[in-house]
């Protein structure tokens, strides 16, 4: 198939595809999440996997699907994006947070806003535990 023509193909599948619950069929956007950055969305500058969560759980309380998967998306990255030791970087991170933000998401695929916003609910003290880093052992000064 020519190559113009495959890309005809995909635009029109695109186009014909049913929104996400939550987005503007007309515009395919949804509205920017409350608080958010001059980029509707999402703050410009790095925040915590805490403050993604946020996000998300903004989102999901006023039923914008796109914002909430994208804000889901970072809080799971900024978990998942860790130090690991030599040879077990394919270790696939099975904690508890990521496992709640992978439920949450397919509940906002599923348009179960309700059950999305229970699960973010749960998933962000676990979140923010993960992200605070142990104190040293007893004995042992802290490094710089």
């Amino acid at each position: 198939m020519p190559r113009r023509a495959l890309i005809v193909l995909l635009l029109l599948r695109a186009a014909a595809a049913p929104p996400l619950p939550g987005v503007d069929a007309a515009g395919g956007s949804a509205p920017p999440v409350a608080g958010a950055g001059a980029a509707g969305v999402l703050p410009a500058a790095p925040v915590s996997a805490s403050d993604y969560m946020n996000l998300a759980a903004q989102a999901v309380a006023q039923s914008q699907a796109r914002p909430a998967l994208r804000a889901l998306g970072h809080a799971e990255t900024r978990l998942i994006s860790r130090s690991v030791p030599l040879f077990q970087t394919h270790t696939i991170d099975t904690t508890t947070p990521v496992q709640l933000i992978e439920q949450a998401r397919q509940a906002i695929r599923a348009g179960d806003f309700a059950a999305a916003a229970q699960l973010i609910a749960r998933a962000t003290p676990l979140v923010t535990q993960a992200e605070t880093p142990a104190p040293p052992p007893v004995g042992v000064p802290a490094s710089h």
